[in-house]
């Protein structure tokens, strides 16, 4: 749009009064001036909504697994051949008939117990078991994205004044490079294996039978004392002896980058006091947003022997967005000469948010914030 067709556009003006402003034309040409200068720019706020890959990854046992090892004794209901540490009791030809049997035999004295036979056998357990800890996602965080941008402004104030204010246009240009990462591990798994021995004790009574003296070993054809096959009570004790651990955890680092280009495009009110000049505007901006976001995840496992990687997973994206805007700005200019002066701005930058991600975790970009900065003003002949 040419200036003169948009100055044309505010020809008559609402003012708080009611009344009419129509603009006066004070004389003369446009004024164009060309600024430029560093500035500190708040782009917007950042959401990370993280996530992993760990969670859905098959893990191996690390500990091995249960076990349980049972010595061949029977069990406490049926006839058997039993095979113990100190001894043996079996099956001979007349066992099934009447549950007797000759074919047994002891090692030690210390096995008769008044009017009992005692026997002991050794087993062994195997216990597995896991701790997990691994919620559905990783840790959520909010931050802002602030960096400093150069800035550029082209100004045009038109002869044409109003309310002692005069108009005019502007332009401005800013590239801004943010960028935000985090580091986290919301995975972790200890796998846990205890090895128990189990000391097995069967009794058998006697029954005022008198065993020969130890050592003994009857056999299946006999003859020889009897003694009954089952035994009349067994103990069995469990012992810890042994415990193996390992211990799995994730380790994730995210990170995104992001150029901004915006470009402001807005009618301007300025007004020169003395040396000093003051303008205030408000229009469109147009943003471009180009973001790369990349997530590296190692899962590692650590047992007493070693540390080892289990699984790595390295997953990137990028794109551009473009979001435009609304903005509002105000300037102070002070006059070092005709031609220069130095000034300051603060703007305020309204835009809709975007998303980016990379792998498992979403970034939400909401591109509102303040930015403030320095200007060197030239006044164009």
């Amino acid at each position: 749009m040419k200036p003169h067709l948009f100055l044309a556009s505010l020809s008559i003006l609402p003012a708080f009064g009611g009344e009419i402003l129509v603009p006066e034309t004070t004389g003369g040409n446009w004024q164009w001036s060309i600024s430029a200068g560093p500035s500190y720019r708040h782009v917007g706020s950042l959401e990370i909504h993280s996530g992993s890959r760990s969670s859905a990854f098959p893990l191996p046992s690390l500990v091995g697994s249960d076990v349980l090892s049972v010595p061949p004794i029977g069990d406490l209901t049926d006839s058997s051949d039993r095979t113990y540490d100190d001894g043996y009791v079996r099956q001979d030809a007349g066992t099934a008939a009447d549950g007797s049997t000759w074919n047994w035999g002891y090692d030690h004295p210390g096995q008769i117990q008044g009017d009992q036979l005692v026997f002991s056998a050794t087993g062994a357990r195997s216990i597995r078991s896991d701790l997990r800890t691994a919620p559905a996602f990783g840790p959520s965080r909010r931050d802002s994205l602030r960096g400093i941008a150069p800035h550029l402004q082209l100004d045009g104030v038109s002869p044409r004044e109003i309310g002692g204010f005069r108009l005019g246009l502007s332009a401005g240009f800013d590239f801004t490079q943010v960028d935000q990462s985090t580091t986290f591990s919301n995975f972790a798994v200890t796998q846990t294996r205890d090895d128990y021995r189990i000391d097995f004790t069967d009794a058998y009574d006697l029954n005022g039978v008198i065993p020969p003296l130890a050592p003994y070993a009857g056999s299946y054809g006999g003859p020889g004392p009897l003694i009954h096959n089952l035994p009349s009570h067994r103990i069995s004790t469990e012992t810890l002896i042994n415990s193996e651990s390992a211990l799995v955890t994730n380790r994730v680092s995210s990170a995104i980058d992001i150029d901004v280009f915006s470009l402001t495009l807005g009618p301007t009110l300025s007004r020169r006091q003395g040396p000093f000049d003051y303008s205030v505007q408000a229009g469109v901006i147009l943003n471009v947003y180009h973001w790369q976001a990349r997530q590296g995840e190692q899962l590692n496992a650590t047992t007493s022997a070693s540390t080892a990687t289990l699984a790595r997973w390295n997953e990137s994206d990028s794109g551009t967005k473009f979001r435009p805007g609304v903005f509002a700005q105000g300037d102070m200019a002070y006059r070092i000469s005709e031609d220069v002066s130095i000034g300051a701005y603060l703007r305020l930058d309204l835009a809709t948010e975007f998303r980016a991600q990379a792998g498992p975790t979403v970034y939400r970009v909401a591109p509102t914030g303040l930015s403030t900065g320095l200007m060197l003003r030239y006044q164009l002949p």
